[in-house]
């Protein structure tokens, strides 16, 4: 008979933090390296109005030109997404 080849597929699994897609292995390694700095646990996502006040801190420690810069990203994500509803 003939020796067959093949890849075992790892369980894949959701990040309760950010959403993100990992094999089931990596997930503990992804949350304590992407997501330890901010201080969420895995236990306690994020909320929107949390994730708003953070983005609201942030800007407000930017430079004039800092602050422009964001505010044409986010008008560009923006139009991207006003884009992508209207196509599904």
């Amino acid at each position: 008979m003939g020796r067959r080849v093949g890849a075992l597929q790892m369980a894949t699994v959701t990040c309760d933090i950010c959403g993100g897609i990992f094999s089931q292995r990596y997930l503990p390694s992804h949350k304590r390296l992407a997501h330890s700095k901010r201080g969420y646990s895995a236990s306690a996502p994020m909320i929107e109005k949390e994730a708003i006040q953070e983005i609201a801190s942030l800007y407000g420690n930017l430079s004039n030109k800092g602050r422009r810069r964001v505010v044409r990203l986010l008008a560009a994500k923006d139009k991207d997404l006003e884009k992508g509803e209207k196509i599904q």
